[in-house]
């Protein structure tokens, strides 16, 4: 748990940038043909439900942390960030930069496997097991084409070095 001061802002920040993505970002950024056959299929959808959970959780969140009692402990201070906090969060953004770079090269689906692959060697505290991360890393990215590619007709971008069908 943070202060309440700190939960208060995580949630009003929250809230402000869900407001702004649905009201600014989303109407510029997102290109939106005049027919769809189905809304589920517009550009537009995934992002503006995205945006609306977004909203919720912020909405929650400050609520949450104006209703609640403050801990007298946790409002004298915030501890400092130990090494191994980060460290995780350095390693996320270099797994992240890597990622961003290999999908050109390797496509989104296979960067996306060796991605999760990857960051199932990132220590977070209690893990899952191996085995089930192996396969949630493989066959996640693969339904995901499975369904953008040949269900939803979106193009998803393919690596230089080996093409899914």
């Amino acid at each position: 748990m943070l202060p309440r001061r700190y939960e208060i802002g995580i949630g009003l920040f929250t809230l402000v940038f869900a407001i702004l993505l649905l009201t600014v970002l989303i109407p510029m950024a997102v290109a939106s043909p005049e027919t769809v056959a189905s809304m589920v299929l517009s550009p537009l959808f995934w992002p503006t439900v995205l945006g609306g959970v977004l909203l919720v959780a912020g909405i929650a969140l400050t609520v949450k942390a104006l209703v609640s009692r403050p801990d007298p402990a946790l409002e004298t201070g915030v501890e400092p960030w130990e090494r191994g906090q980060v460290a995780r969060i350095a390693a996320f953004i270099i797994l992240i930069v890597v990622y961003y770079v290999s999908i050109p090269v390797l496509g989104l689906v296979w960067a996306s496997m060796v991605a999760f692959i990857a960051m199932m060697f990132v220590p977070i505290g209690r893990s899952m097991s191996f085995i089930g991360g192996i396969v949630c890393a493989v066959v996640l990215p693969l339904l995901l084409y499975t369904f953008f590619y040949h269900i939803a007709g979106v193009p998803v971008p393919q690596g230089h070095l080996v093409r899914l069908p």
